[in-house]
Parts: C-alpha cells; structure tokens; sequence
C-alpha cells in the first residue's frame, strides 16, 4: 500500500477546523514564525 503524507503550514485557528477527510500524523511548530502567532506545519494522511 502506498500512501502519500501531505504537509500544510497553518496557524492555531485552522487546526480547529480540519476537513473530516484528513488523518493527522504529526505537528510541528514553525521556530521563525512570530511569538505572538503561533505557526505549524501539520503533517497528515488523506482518507479515501
């Protein structure tokens, strides 16, 4: 099986409202983005 991992960078507010399609694997926080604004870049998979 063959599976194809997709990224997308996305702040706090956006990981409230993830389609029901995606599967989250891993989350990591972006070190240049601003202190104030919290940045991710969010790893995940992609339900058939």
């Amino acid at each position: 099986m063959k599976v194809t991992l997709h990224r997308i960078e996305c702040d706090e507010g956006d990981l409230l409202e993830l389609p029901e399609t995606w599967i989250p694997v891993r989350l990591e926080p972006n070190g240049y983005a601003n202190p104030m604004r919290k940045s991710y870049t969010l790893y995940y998979l992609e339900r058939a």
